[in-house]
């Protein structure tokens, strides 16, 4: 049986769909938020959300995924474009050092589109925020020409008095680390856009996962604001790109050592040419990238449930990223990672 369009649905009985298939699982995220003090007061089907919460810090954050640009239905099923859509969102807010709380998400549909499709996105939002916190209050649906999935998301720091991770914090002397394994994500769209061979079904789903259905650090990025780091962000647009962002907002250098970068067994046997690269500037990780002291490092490491690589250090310098060889040498890389506008 085919599946309704939205056209012949029309926006209204649409907007009831989506929320009747969240209203369960969403409703049982919010009553998470309302026993961390947040009282949730109107949700989906008023003019606006409200609620009110306690004291602290909040941080807000947007993300806009497009079609053609950001995603392709031909190999992104519908469940994962829903949750990469809030994974994306919710890997700001971690790397923050804060917990997601309250998001709406806005629609531009074409009439041709599957209802049924849909539904099945808002159940993969349902099933990141399921891991990861954070509830639905309302959002907007317009007609556009192209399909696109807008996200904005409300984090709240932990307590009052917690200190937020910022871009601006870095100092000369700080080791750069960085969580988890780099380059799958950049890997899986490979293979995914250009059809390149990789061996065997679970290297094929190993990709393929990692770019359709990243983890967003949520419980390490409070972790890492918990015991003493001050500086981080998402590896969204490559590491090379991502550092160097850090750099320019704290007037600093680094250097990056190509032997640190860590990647894993999979994208090393499934690009043995490419493989650094595609870690140094693939992007769409959502791993943590952050500085601090190596004793505040070496800390972490007992108390953070995924792997933490040292990959450089902080210097003085004119905010630019060398990546040094194993010979010592400065290495020509490709900055790599993503500019909407860059021809």
């Amino acid at each position: 049986m085919l599946s309704m369009l939205v056209r012949e649905i029309g926006e209204f009985p649409l907007i009831d769909k989506l929320a009747q298939t969240i209203a369960e699982d969403n409703g049982s995220l919010i009553q998470r938020l309302d026993e961390r003090g947040f009282r949730t007061l109107l949700a989906i089907g008023d003019d606006a959300a409200a609620w009110d919460g306690p004291p602290g810090t909040r941080v807000l954050t947007t993300d806009t995924m497009v079609e053609a640009v950001h995603f392709n239905l031909d190999y992104t099923d519908w469940r994962d474009l829903g949750w990469k859509a809030l994974a994306t969102n919710l890997s700001d807010i971690a790397a923050m050092g804060c917990s997601p709380t309250y998001s709406i998400v806005t629609l531009g549909l074409r009439g041709d589109l599957p209802v049924d499709g849909l539904l099945d996105m808002y159940r993969g939002m349902m099933d990141v925020s399921k891991v990861h916190g954070g509830a639905l209050v309302g959002g907007d649906i317009v007609k556009s020409p192209a399909f696109f999935v807008t996200v904005a998301m409300q984090g709240a720091a932990p307590s009052s008095d917690a200190t937020i991770l910022r871009r601006d914090t870095a100092r000369p002397g700080d080791l750069i680390a960085v969580t988890g394994p780099l380059g799958c994500s950049s890997g899986g769209l490979r293979m995914l856009m250009s059809g390149a061979e990789v061996r065997g079904n679970v290297a094929r789903d190993h990709l393929r996962y990692a770019h359709n259905r990243p983890v967003p650090q949520v419980k390490t990025g409070l972790l890492l604001a918990e015991h003493g780091v001050l500086t981080a962000m998402d590896v969204s647009d490559g590491l090379v790109n991502d550092l160097a962002k850090i750099c320019r907002a704290s007037k600093v250098g680094a250097r990056l050592n190509a032997g640190s970068i860590p990647a894993d067994a999979i994208l090393k046997a499934s690009f043995p040419d490419d493989w650094l690269d595609l870690a140094l500037g693939g992007g769409e990780d959502y791993e943590l990238l952050f500085t601090a002291s190596a004793s505040v490092i070496n800390g972490l490491q007992s108390i953070v449930d995924v792997p933490i690589s040292v990959v450089g250090e902080i210097t003085d310098g004119d905010n630019s990223v060398a990546v040094i060889g194993s010979d010592g040498k400065a290495m020509a890389v490709g900055h790599g990672g993503w500019n909407h506008f860059e021809s």
